[in-house]
């Protein structure tokens, strides 16, 4: 965990506010369930540590990032997929991902060290998220800006933590375990 922290504090410290591979969108996502595909939905409804960057993998893979008051929609494969968030820490979670499913997530902020860090995921409802929705951007990833996947090491730590922590203490995820979307 020290190992982990330290490195993403490393990483933190030399991007600062970065620049984002996001573009902001001016027409609201479509969110129609799809049969072949289940969507996710990752929700930052707060301005707390506005500018400061999150970066959200799944399984590794560059998937999106969010500021203050920002969502985006992507697309997930169905199946078992571990969906990451990064900034000053990294927070996780594990989902079987089922085709025509949407999952919405929100994500905690808290005050960090050098920058704003996460709490974690949170299931919404589909109510409470388009309410979020509503007042937050809408991004989308931008492969002209480029991004990075997460670092094979760094992702495969933030996993065996993750691992142990449900493990540990099986109560504080309760909530995002059960949570099957929409």
């Amino acid at each position: 965990m020290k190992k982990l922290l330290f490195t993403v504090l490393m990483l933190s410290l030399l991007s600062g506010c970065a620049t984002t591979s996001m573009v902001s969108l001016d027409q609201a996502p479509d969110l129609t369930p799809r049969t072949d595909q289940a969507t996710l939905v990752i929700v930052r409804d707060t301005f707390f540590g506005g500018p400061i960057v999150f970066w959200h993998y799944l399984d590794g893979t560059f998937i999106g990032e969010t500021q203050g008051q920002s969502y985006f929609v992507t697309p997930v494969s169905p199946g078992p997929h571990y969906v990451v968030v990064t900034s000053e820490n990294t927070a996780v979670a594990y989902f079987d991902f089922k085709p025509g499913k949407t999952y919405y997530l929100g994500e905690g902020v808290t005050m960090g060290v050098w920058r704003a860090r996460t709490s974690g995921f949170y299931p919404l409802t589909r109510e409470a998220a388009l309410e979020a929705m509503k007042s937050a951007s809408h991004l989308q990833y931008d492969p002209a800006r480029g991004s990075e996947n997460m670092d094979a090491v760094l992702y495969q730590q933030a996993i065996e933590e993750y691992q142990q922590d449900v493990k540990e203490n099986p109560d504080s995820f309760k909530e995002i375990l059960s949570y099957d979307g929409v």
